[in-house]
């Protein structure tokens, strides 16, 4: 519940308020159309993977589970999570595109803040900047220094939030400061939602949203 209400805050939902009763948890916010309600059930586990092959390139062991996998088909409900320490595949948030990722490498653990902003300069659009703990810094220039020595797609980096990639950008040199951008043809109000997200943290638990309702004022 502390959580959910950290979120609501980060989400701009002046005057929520959140109650849990038994397994159900009732969230009201005055002005909101349901929508970002419904995003603060959003687990929003970030994990940055390498990625290990795409269409083209699949390690054997995974030919199967690569080529059963159907980017269109919704995920199961109460499918299991995946795991940080094992290879997996997942799909593009915005399409059919599939990789072949490795074990996570750095996780929203290592984040400390996350916010949006508009990269005019670049061309990117909205972004979303990260600042990464101490320690996650010295994980991602070490990540960063492995994969610019290989060859694509094996140099990209998978950016992971609830099963989609939600950006794989390529690199070409060890990235150090411990900071760092991620770009993806997102809307303002995306880009700050997934901020939202990211810097309050992944639920421990998996909510499912079983009714919204709006009341007309």
């Amino acid at each position: 519940m502390d959580l959910l209400r950290t979120r609501a805050d980060a989400f701009g939902l002046e005057g929520a308020r959140i109650e849990v009763h038994g397994a159900t948890i009732t969230a009201e916010a005055p002005g909101d159309s349901g929508e970002r309600l419904r995003q603060l059930a959003v687990t929003a586990e970030l994990g940055f993977r390498p990625v290990l092959g795409g269409d083209s390139s699949v390690p054997p062991e995974l030919q199967r589970q690569f080529t059963a996998f159907d980017c269109m088909a919704p995920v199961p409900a109460g499918a299991p999570a995946l795991s940080p320490t094992s290879p997996t595949v997942a799909c593009d948030r915005t399409g059919p595109t599939k990789y072949v990722l490795g074990p996570v490498a750095l996780s929203g653990r290592d984040v400390t803040s996350a916010k949006a902003s508009l990269d005019a300069q670049t061309g990117n659009g909205w972004t979303i900047n990260l600042v990464l703990t101490s320690a996650g810094g010295r994980k991602f220039a070490e990540l960063t220094g492995r994969l610019s020595q290989q060859s694509a797609p094996a140099n990209q980096i998978g950016i992971v939030l609830d099963r989609q990639v939600i950006s794989a950008p390529s690199v070409s040199q060890s990235i150090t400061g411990g900071a760092v951008q991620i770009s993806g043809n997102f809307t303002r109000t995306s880009a700050q939602d997934l901020a939202a997200q990211i810097s309050s943290g992944a639920l421990p638990v998996e909510l499912t949203v079983s009714d919204v309702t709006h009341i007309p004022s």
